[in-house]
C-alpha cells in the first residue's frame, strides 16, 4: 500500500482526484501544484495538512519553492506512519 493510499481526510480515504494530485506532486513538484495541494488534509485525527507535515520534517522555508520529492515523501511518512 502506498503512502498516498494511507492518507485520510475527515470523510475517509482521499478521493481519486486528490490522490492523483498528491502522486503528481511527488513525481514532479511545481509551484502551482504545491499551492493547490498544500492545504490538503492527509490525516484526520489529529488534523494534519500537507503543509503542516512538510514543515515538521523540513527546516527550509516553504516560501522559496515547492518541497522536493524526498521531503514530500518524508512528510507523508511522518503524517500517516
Amino acid at each position: 500500500m502506498s503512502l498516498v493510499d494511507r492518507c485520510h481526510d475527515p470523510y475517509g480515504k482521499l478521493s481519486p482526484r486528490r490522490r492523483g494530485q498528491l502522486n503528481r506532486l511527488l513525481q514532479s513538484p511545481d509551484r502551482h501544484l504545491w499551492e493547490r495541494s498544500r492545504g490538503l488534509v492527509i490525516r484526520a485525527t489529529p488534523l494534519v495538512t500537507l503543509e503542516m507535515a512538510v514543515r515538521s520534517v523540513s527546516r527550509r522555508p516553504l516560501a522559496d519553492a515547492p518541497p522536493d520529492p524526498f521531503t514530500l515523501y518524508r512528510a507523508l511518512r511522518f503524517a500517516v506512519g
